[in-house]
């Protein structure tokens, strides 16, 4: 499962080294053994702002699965945008663990909840597709 752990972490850092709105990464961690695998990422976007980006995979009887994650987007000034993570907070909500933090403190369920969405929601981002509340 190695390489599908692995497979999986280079198609992200492929994804934003490759995507035009990405002036800079930072790889601020990443470890991969046989079972799990870890990738921390800094992102600085053409419109300057920042995107934190964590990822934990782990192999859970030969599927990979996402296990905790966290997007955390910022303007330039460090004032959040919107935040999309698994921190065991906030029981109460649909979809607990999962969950986002929204500009104006208010903290709603995700739909980010397996790689694919993770991925898809990281494009969003990067791209400028996202609208989020003020």
């Amino acid at each position: 499962m190695h390489s599908q752990i692995r497979a999986r972490l280079s198609e992200l850092k492929a994804l934003v080294l490759a995507h035009p709105t990405v002036v800079r990464v930072q790889v601020r961690g990443e470890e991969i053994s046989a079972t799990r695998g870890y990738l921390r990422m800094r992102l600085i976007l053409q419109v300057q702002d920042v995107v934190e980006v964590f990822v934990y995979l782990s192999d859970q009887d030969g599927i990979i699965r996402l296990r905790d994650y966290s997007l955390h987007w910022q303007r330039q000034d460090g004032t959040l945008v919107q935040r999309w993570d698994t921190a065991p907070h906030h029981p109460e909500l649909t979809g607990f663990p999962h969950h986002t933090h929204k500009a104006r403190e208010k903290v709603e369920p995700t739909e980010t909840h397996n790689w694919e969405s993770f991925v898809a929601l990281l494009e969003k981002i990067i791209a400028g597709l996202l609208t989020v509340e003020s």
